[in-house]
């Protein structure tokens, strides 16, 4: 069973939320707090990163080494990551170590060594996480479809970039986490089998010394280009498109959910079946509601052969466009019991519910019960969600599109932007012109989602993700969040017809 949540705050500002599980025997304590990526000062984009890294190396009296082994000791999980919004510090044990997790994370907040020494292996650290984007197409052409679409700095990525991981020195570290790691705006949760009164009176013994500080406002900038073209040689094309939605504290917020779902929200939804089984044009395509907090998007993606590309964007597009036509009554019937069933599951979760409820006080300043939540995605309909898909329909796409060729024709061309560090060159050597004859070109391996690549998951699992962010929003945990909806399973990607290893050289006979 799942009481009611309960909330308090101390003098400083920072907000405790508490909500007991009767049924679960674990204990998880989550930590918000001002200083994600949005915060990050021009020029030292992937601050925000490398700081989560060196916050988990040393906290209080302990260095790096006995820090880690004495979580280890008492079972601890500690990890800190980043996104938009906030720094998040995520602690998970056994529910009679609440104490020790509330004073770890109380550590590591107020007290992180930041030591100068390891500072150049965290940005080293990060600059391969960057660089891992090259193995994984879908992601970068994401990243870049969410530097066009929103405005600076909503734009930006927790990766950052190579120029500005590398700007980074320890004092311009200390000085971010000095000004964004306040308990002003800071909002703890804690989910398991414990009492809200103990941990409120934990908490503020902990965190009272906690310095209030001062929240910074966001000045937007410029957003990127409408349609852009990545020009990279790759045997697949990456397609992916953005139109405006609803924030989470939107009256039309679960419409928006509701018609994702229908794109997306499983092997019957709309993309899956058409653009996929019925055309056999993509091995990858789904859709998600990304939420910040006073805007909403919803991104959808593809990925395909070369040859297939320019009709798999024409496909998805007019699926995109066709849904004012019309929504039946089958699937809103099969988006509810998605619905429905993963608030069920949500229930036996600490981690989830800990991240749900921290991401419901900031984005809507209160706690949503699950009963509120059930109702509303109960009470979708046809209409309701027609009427938002007509009020909302894409008045233009943002469009980046990332492979050879394509762009010439849909989109003014970029050259692939290197992950790597500039001081990182590799020499190429030209080819030399020979003549060659036509070999088979081998099936096409695809980069299909890790969590989807394996065969059909089950409807139930399909739309447990999309109910994270019915019920929490996005900025919710890793647990809750990224950014979201099920993504369609992947099959291997069809094979491309067999062209000619080398292009044969044409030759000018000479005159005599």
């Amino acid at each position: 069973m799942v009481s009611q949540t309960q909330q308090t705050m101390i003098r400083n500002g920072l907000t405790i939320l508490a909500q007991r599980m009767d049924h679960v025997r674990s204990a998880v304590v989550n930590l918000l707090i001002p200083a994600g990526f949005v915060h990050e000062p021009k020029g030292e984009e992937g601050i925000a990163n490398v700081l989560s890294e060196m916050l988990q190396r040393g906290a209080g009296k302990l260095d790096s080494k006995a820090f880690a082994q004495a979580l280890d000791r008492l079972g601890i999980d500690l990890d800190c990551s980043v996104g938009a919004h906030h720094l998040r510090i995520t602690a998970t044990g056994m529910a009679d170590k609440i104490d020790h997790i509330l004073g770890f994370i109380r550590d590591v907040a107020l007290a992180a060594k930041l030591p100068a020494s390891e500072l150049a292996s965290a940005k080293e650290l990060a600059l391969q996480e960057l660089l891992g984007l090259d193995d994984e197409p879908r992601g970068q052409v994401i990243k870049e479809l969410r530097s066009n679409h929103f405005p600076h700095p909503y734009g930006n990525s927790r990766y950052g970039t190579p120029e500005g991981i590398q700007a980074i020195t320890h004092a311009n570290l200390k000085g971010f986490w000095e000004r964004h790691g306040h308990a002003k705006g800071s909002i703890l949760s804690v989910a398991g089998l414990i009492d809200p009164v103990s941990v409120f009176d934990c908490v503020e013994k902990l965190f009272s010394g906690w310095a209030p500080g001062k929240e910074t406002p966001i000045k937007l900038g410029k957003r990127g280009q409408l349609t852009a073209h990545i020009e990279k040689e790759t045997q697949q094309t990456q397609i992916a498109l953005a139109w405006d939605s609803v924030h989470p504290s939107h009256p039309d917020y679960y419409q928006a959910q509701g018609l994702v779902n229908v794109l997306s929200g499983g092997m019957s939804s709309r993309l899956f079946t058409e653009v996929r089984e019925k055309q056999g044009l993509c091995y990858s395509v789904w859709a998600t509601h990304v939420s910040l907090h006073d805007r909403g998007a919803i991104f959808a993606y593809a990925g395909t052969t070369n040859d297939r590309a320019p009709l798999t964007l024409a496909s998805v597009k007019r699926e995109i466009t066709r849904i004012t036509d019309g929504i039946t009554k089958e699937e809103v019937d099969q988006v509810r019991v998605g619905l429905k069933s993963a608030l069920l599951m949500q229930e036996d979760s600490s981690m989830t519910r800990a991240a749900s409820i921290a991401s419901d006080w900031y984005h809507l300043g209160r706690v949503r019960p699950l009963e509120e939540i059930e109702a509303a995605v109960m009470a979708l309909t046809p209409k309701s969600i027609l009427e938002y898909a007509k009020k909302y329909a894409p008045k233009e796409l943002t469009q980046v599109t990332m492979g050879p060729e394509m762009g010439k024709a849909v989109a003014p061309k970029v050259k692939a932007k290197p992950t790597v560090a500039p001081m990182v060159k590799e020499v190429a050597k030209k080819p030399v012109p020979v003549k060659a004859a036509p070999v088979k070109a081998a099936p096409v391996k695809a980069d299909p989602p890790k969590a989807a690549a394996a065969a059909k998951p089950n409807q139930t699992q399909k739309a447990l993700n999309t109910l994270i962010m019915a019920a929490a929003a996005a900025g919710a945990a890793a647990a809750a969040m990224p950014n979201q909806t099920k993504k369609a399973p992947t099959k291997k990607p069809l094979a491309t017809k067999a062209k000619p290893a080398v292009k044969p050289v044409k030759t000018t006979p000479k005159k005599k």
